[in-house]
């Protein structure tokens, strides 16, 4: 009874998908077939609102009329829209991406306005009551943002230094993972045997998931039983000088979780970055090593001159990702450091967020905050693309 009962609900779940779906057809339809009809205006400003009032009142399972002004004013805009600007043209392809455009919309448009919306308010526990009651939350104007700057989103470190840790960490990580991607692309772009295996087998820490690789490379660092204290001990038996210079096994994940989280990181990018750069690499035409050899170039000088002038339009959006991926991971640092609320060394600004919204529940304070994180990496971004394009007018 419980597998037919789940197939029931897929089921219901899947037609009610179906039945949107028709429904934003039918309704772009009437607008790109009829907009030119003298009847076009009446029948959309009477029918679509009222529709769209009956269908958000039965979601909601309450009654507003308020909603209905708003309904109508959207659908003005709309057959307007579509009245004086669209003029029934491109039909098909519009038909087409409506139902994925209202879906994005819905998935990532919504949410940011929301986004927006909280962090000019003050929702936290002793308002969160208010809001459910009411609907209203207290406006708090620019206070939020003012409170990002000001002061620690937690109990011990603040946002300055939260930026600094993450600019590092940022660094170190996009550093170290081009550095030995590329150096492992130079070396599989050789004709060597087994190429294909030595591929594989370096892909497999990236392409399995992400929670595995990092709980098996976790217990790697334990400080009694893990491979990483264990090869250091055999060190210190072979050569005991190495004493003498302060190497000895120490406490990974309590002591240095940071540089723990950095090195499981670096492990985990590095096979992205092989594999984007190799493609590259095997891009470039032979003809160009030829002429140098020719030339009497040696192997530095064909690296420094070729190889990385033609490979920069490749490497900078790979590094672009890689910098937004890194600066955004808080995969990494939570399941190495075990952390709902725990050790404060190894957070970045993504896992204090995380911190603030969930364990502390300062709503509105976490929405500012994450705007603030978005305005940093779109500005990394936009850096790093002007970069990009510059790399391609070169090439």
């Amino acid at each position: 009874m419980e597998i037919l009962r789940s197939i029931y609900e897929v089921a219901g779940f899947i037609v009610l998908i179906a039945l949107g779906v028709g429904a934003l057809e039918a309704y772009f339809y009437y607008h790109f077939r009829y907009y030119d009809r003298p009847w076009f205006f009446p029948v959309a400003l009477a029918a679509f609102p009222i529709g769209a009032l009956v269908a958000a009142s039965a979601i909601a399972g309450s009654y507003e009329f308020s909603l209905w002004f708003y309904f109508l004013l959207a659908e003005a805009l709309i057959a307007a829209a579509f009245r004086y600007v669209v003029k029934g043209r491109h039909t098909v392809p519009y038909l087409l991406l409506a139902p994925a455009f209202v879906g994005l919309a819905l998935l990532l448009v919504y949410p940011f306005a929301f986004e927006v919306y909280l962090s000019f308010h003050d929702l936290k526990l002793n308002t969160i009551m208010m809001w459910k009651n009411t609907g209203r939350i207290p406006f708090a104007g620019l206070s939020q943002y003012v409170k990002v700057f000001t002061t620690s989103p937690l109990s011990e470190v603040t946002f300055w230094a939260l930026l600094g840790r993450t600019l590092l960490w940022t660094f170190s990580n996009v550093f170290f993972h081009v550095l030995g991607g590329f150096a492992l692309a130079l070396l599989l772009n050789n004709a060597i045997r087994f190429k294909g295996a030595y591929r594989t087998l370096l892909v497999i820490p990236w392409a399995m998931p992400q929670v595995v690789a990092v709980l098996a490379m976790r217990g790697e660092f334990h400080s009694q039983n893990g491979f990483v204290n264990i090869a250091i001990t055999k060190l210190l038996a072979a050569f005991p000088f190495l004493a003498s210079l302060g190497v000895a096994p120490v406490q990974w994940l309590s002591d240095y979780p940071l540089l723990t989280c950095t090195i499981v990181n670096i492990w985990l990018g590095i096979p992205f970055m092989m594999v984007v750069i190799l493609g590259g690499l095997q891009s470039i035409s032979s003809s160009y090593y030829d002429a140098a050899d020719i030339d009497g170039a040696s192997y530095l000088q064909k690296l420094r001159f070729i190889t990385v002038p033609l490979i920069k339009p490749v490497l900078m959006p790979a590094v672009t990702l890689g910098t937004v991926w890194t600066f955004n991971n808080i995969n990494v640092i939570y399941l190495v450091t075990g952390q709902a609320g725990g050790t404060e060394q190894a957070d970045i600004l993504v896992s204090a967020l995380y911190k603030a919204a969930f364990t502390y529940n300062r709503y509105s304070y976490s929405a500012a905050f994450a705007i603030v994180v978005f305005a940093l990496l779109f500005f990394i971004s936009v850096t790093y693309l002007h970069g990009f394009d510059a790399a391609k007018e070169e090439r």
